[in-house]
């Protein structure tokens, strides 16, 4: 991190920075504010560390069993989106399409999120994924996920491993709302609503984002530019993927470089890529077609093995 380039601090929006005795900063550390906060001392939570210095903070794990992965508490920034929209989409946490994390909203004092720690995409990929059929179920809830903020004008704007997650062991009572093994979606501090909807929504100027942008474009459809970062991380997903197992199927590559599309810098509605509605449905042919493939092996293996015990 670059100390050098350090976001002022405002009394109640973050960054809400640690400081040392003399007053400078401890980057890793968690301000006297959250310390003592009475929302986290009622819940027994107790911050450990700063994950992104002044604004996310980390509660470890402590003896609650295997599946306990601790506790992220985010300070919200009021002037962005972000409060907003967690309440549009938790009001929605029943729909299965919806893949925002479950976390809760504590309004006491300055609002701030508390949310369960998940392990990144990148994990999910080393760790959950044992075969092509669990990679493509993995794209198509991300997909999916992606879909459903689309459908109600959301737009995430920052797609990339670190902001998005998923539970790999079995979550401890307290986080009893999320899923085993199901992608949740998180961080909307950049992400945007829209009163228009995909194929309606002309560009915009792109906020800083983890993923760069092709052609050091400044400008995009902001839900063409949701795809084209989903492109790149399911590209990258496969990159992770092949270091470990077998190279992905060719149909999940042609998928990927499909979202990334060919980039024409258009000002206007972008037609470089699909929507993500579009996307999903494709998604859903390929990964009937990966688990087919899959099936079909085991189904050639077991009579080859069985062939070759015969007398």
């Amino acid at each position: 991190m670059n100390h050098a380039l350090v976001a002022p601090e405002t009394q109640d929006n973050p960054p809400w920075y640690a400081r040392d005795s003399d007053g400078s900063i401890l980057y890793s550390g968690v301000p006297d504010r959250l310390a003592g906060h009475p929302e986290l001392a009622r819940r027994g939570i107790v911050l450990d560390y700063a994950l992104k210095p002044g604004v996310v903070f980390e509660s470890l794990a402590k003896d609650e069993g295997p599946g306990d992965r601790g506790f992220v508490v985010k300070v919200l920034d009021l002037e962005d989106e972000e409060l907003e929209i967690y309440e549009r989409l938790l009001s929605r946490l029943d729909s299965p399409q919806n893949h925002t994390i479950p976390c809760e909203i504590v309004r006491n004092g300055h609002p701030m999120l508390i949310m369960p720690m998940l392990s990144r995409m990148d994990l999910v990929i080393r760790r959950w994924c044992k075969s092509f059929g669990d990679l493509a179920d993995t794209f198509y809830q991300l997909v999916e996920g992606v879909t459903f903020l689309h459908k109600h004008h959301i737009v995430h704007m920052d797609l990339c491993f670190g902001n998005v997650g998923a539970a790999l062991t079995s979550p401890a009572s307290y986080h009893a709302a999320l899923q085993l093994g199901r992608i949740y979606i998180y961080d909307f501090n950049t992400s945007r609503q829209f009163t228009h909807g995909p194929n309606s929504q002309p560009a915009i100027t792109l906020p800083e984002t983890q993923t760069p942008p092709p052609n050091d474009l400044t400008h995009f459809d902001p839900y063409s530019w949701d795809v084209y970062c989903l492109g790149v991380l399911l590209n990258e997903s496969m990159d992770l993927y092949a270091e470990r197992k077998p190279s992905p199927p060719w149909l999940l590559r042609w998928y990927a470089r499909w979202l990334i599309g060919n980039e024409r810098g258009c000002r206007a509605v972008c037609r470089c890529r699909p929507t993500a509605q579009t996307a999903l449905r494709v998604m859903s042919v390929i990964r009937w077609a990966v688990y087919a493939l899959e099936r079909c092996s085991t189904v050639y293996q077991t009579i080859s093995s069985a062939l070759s015990r015969a007398p």
